[in-house]
């Protein structure tokens, strides 16, 4: 009806006064106080008349923001809230009638009235990155805080520069172990409520040239098991243990090692009242099968009492992240390839009954049936790579989880070996394989669902990427106390379809600058690899990333030395050529390679077509800008638009690292 359509007119009007409180009687129109001088952390009362009134409100005025605060009520408490030095507001009450409009502002002043934290950071000049060490604030007004009651204070750190491994600890921080050399800075953010105190420390690190090894410290009842893998140390030699209390009385205990058919070690132990026993063996790292028999002897007579085979000496390794770590979306047909010197132990299985299985033998590309020794395709042709060049026995213990963003890969403070977490159930299955001390390195390929928003903080995956990563490599560093090199795959654009307006091409950036936390850091890029994978990669393509990174483990871990690059190339710095800022310089760590096809691949400040060609020269490759450009940030290449057969390589052959958001220096850096 008309009237009908009238009311909904009437109810759409910003001051629609269809509903709201009862028209108060009388015509009284008042505001009190009429000003008010507040103490911060302190509230007021406003109280109000306005008699006739078909609408009222209150809108705050502060910081240059006009906030409507309350509607159709006669009464507001302004709280203060907290500030840094005195501050003004107003308060205004309005009063719609049926001919007119009031108004009146309240002036009000808040008073600064609790102090904030005063403070200095206290830190060593230099550290050696393995003693402990100690970060504290000190508090110069702690006493003026509690008398306002405002003493209760939050710490909020953050080390940047150098990965480490931290605790944070009531009114301080501890440094227990850095991974790198260099200056690092410790910043601590300090509140009682009110404006934050930051105050930052800097620290200059430098790392000892080489660590001891650290030797484990065998179970008194360790024996070897059938199919066992034991790891080399740094003196290239493995260590069996043999101890245990033996169940009968005898005059002496036995333990022979054979190497293939031939006797290598035989040693004969009195047995103690107690019966307990203890061997150890070294072991060499070679393609030979040992056999381990243990007995007594009684009188003239000795007994074999247990018989182990198959045992293995070699290099162990960790392959951890998400399906492309995992890499088992190979098809429907399972390789038929295996090796007497490729090992694993237990499980890849997500349930607790399944990943706790003590099981050692041949590792297996895939296994449809709980995923038991698998070590995922490029895992097993990396392993073939090594024993086939280095003559060695391999083991790779793989924990990666399919479809997993980094975060789930967080160790649990708690209860380390938690079996409902990826962290926890891989920490077990090294633990009781007696391999912790034993890992040589990780070789970490994930991120892709990390591209987006899906996290727990609700901020972009590369936002906290980078913190999330040297924390679990400090929790590896702890639990694995002997690994030497640490190995990460710059992703796929877009990798999976996942990330959004960009996310992901700054999660490459993250990954692409980690290796600057790290000393011990190698990385490999997937972008160059045919046949692509936009998501998985095909067997093909996996073979690919066994190949490209199997130069980096053999450099770092068996002293081999090529005579090119096997890195993918990584930007070094970029800056303006001239005064007149037409031309880029993009400096490499290797020499480039270059074709004017590439001048799509590159944005200035997030804008295309800016470059019309380049050159290269060395390890400098100089871009031409159509026009002068004050440009501050330089991206290659954008995950909206790209293409596979459009890359920026090396000389070598490698394709080279993407970069986004990087800053354009005015001159050559020196």
């Amino acid at each position: 009806s008309a009237n009908w359509v009238r009311l909904q007119f009437e109810n759409q009007k910003p001051r629609q006064t269809l509903v709201g409180c009862v028209v108060p009687p009388g015509n009284a129109y008042s505001v009190s106080p009429e000003k008010a001088l507040v103490p911060e952390g302190k509230v007021a009362t406003f109280s109000a008349e306005a008699g006739g009134a078909q609408k009222v409100y209150w809108i705050l005025k502060r910081d240059g923001q006009d906030t409507l605060v309350a509607v159709d009520r006669f009464q507001f408490t302004f709280a203060a809230g907290r500030v840094i030095g005195d501050q003004s507001a107003t308060l205004q009450f309005k009063a719609v009638y049926a001919n007119e409009v009031k108004t009146q502002d309240i002036p009000i002043t808040i008073h600064e009235d609790i102090p904030e934290p005063v403070l200095t950071l206290k830190a060593p000049a230099t550290w050696d990155g393995r003693e402990s060490i100690q970060v504290v604030p000190q508090i110069d007004n702690l006493d003026a805080m509690l008398v306002a009651g405002a003493g209760e204070l939050k710490y909020t750190w953050n080390v940047s520069n150098i990965a480490v491994t931290k605790a944070i600890v009531p009114g301080k921080l501890v440094l227990k172990r850095a991974q790198n050399s260099g200056q690092m800075a410790v910043t601590v953010t300090v509140d009682n409520g009110g404006q934050p105190t930051t105050q930052t420390a800097t620290i200059m690190v430098t790392e000892p040239r080489q660590d001891a090894w650290v030797q484990r410290t065998p179970a008194q009842d360790e024996k070897p098991q059938d199919n066992q893998f034991y790891a080399r140390d740094d003196r290239n030699e493995g260590i069996l243990y043999y101890n245990g209390t033996l169940d009968h009385d005898a005059d002496a205990v036995f333990l022979k090692i054979f190497a293939g058919d031939e006797l290598y070690k035989e040693e004969n132990r009195e047995l103690p009242a107690d019966k307990t026993y203890a061997f150890s063996a070294k072991l060499r790292p070679e393609l030979v099968k040992y056999k381990v028999q243990f007995g007594s002897i009684q009188g003239s007579q000795k007994t074999v009492l247990h018989t182990v085979t198959n045992l293995v000496c070699g290099d162990a390794y960790i392959i951890d992240g998400q399906s492309n770590a995992e890499a088992t979306d190979i098809g429907p047909d399972d390789p038929p390839f295996t090796s007497d010197w490729i090992r694993s132990y237990g499980s890849m299985a997500g349930h607790p009954e399944g990943a706790r299985l003590n099981l050692w033998g041949n590792a297996v590309y895939r296994d449809r049936n709980g995923a038991k020794l698998q070590i995922g395709y490029w895992g097993m042709e990396l392993a073939r790579y090594l024993v086939e060049n280095q003559q060695i026995p391999i083991c790779i213990m793989n924990g990666a989880v399919g479809g997993t963003r980094i975060d789930q890969h967080q160790r649990n403070p708690e209860d380390f070996e938690d079996v409902a977490t990826i962290y926890g159930r891989l920490l077990w299955r090294i633990r009781q394989a007696n391999l912790t001390h034993g890992i040589r390195g990780v070789l970490w390929h994930q991120g892709e669902n990390d591209q987006g928003a899906d996290g727990p903080t609700g901020h972009f995956g590369w936002e906290t990427y980078q913190p999330y990563f040297v924390d679990m490599a400090a929790a590896w560093k702890q639990d694995y106390p002997n690994i030497q090199h640490y190995y990460i795959f710059q992703i796929w654009p877009k990798a999976c379809a996942m990330g959004i307006n960009g996310s992901d091409n700054m999660l490459r950036e993250v990954q692409r600058t980690l290796l600057s936390y790290f000393s011990n850091m190698g990385i490999m890029s997937t972008l160059g690899i045919k046949p692509p994978g936009d998501c998985h990669y095909p067997i093909e393509g996996y073979e690919e990333i066994a190949r490209l990174i199997c130069p980096l483990v053999e450099r770092d871990n068996y002293d081999v030395i090529f005579p090119d690059a096997i890195t993918p190339p990584n930007l070094k710095s970029a800056y303006y050529t001239s005064d007149q800022h037409d031309g880029i310089a993009m400096e490499f760590d290797q020499p480039m390679a270059w074709t004017n096809a590439l001048v799509s691949e590159f944005y200035l400040d997030g804008e295309a077509d800016y470059v019309i060609s380049g050159s290269v020269s060395g390890n400098v490759i100089t871009l031409k800008l159509r026009d002068a450009s004050m440009a501050q940030k330089l991206t290659y290449l954008d995950s909206s638009s790209w293409s596979v057969d459009n890359l920026l390589y090396g000389e070598n052959g490698i394709a080279a690292l993407t970069f986004c958001d990087v800053s354009i220096s005015e001159n050559m850096p020196r």
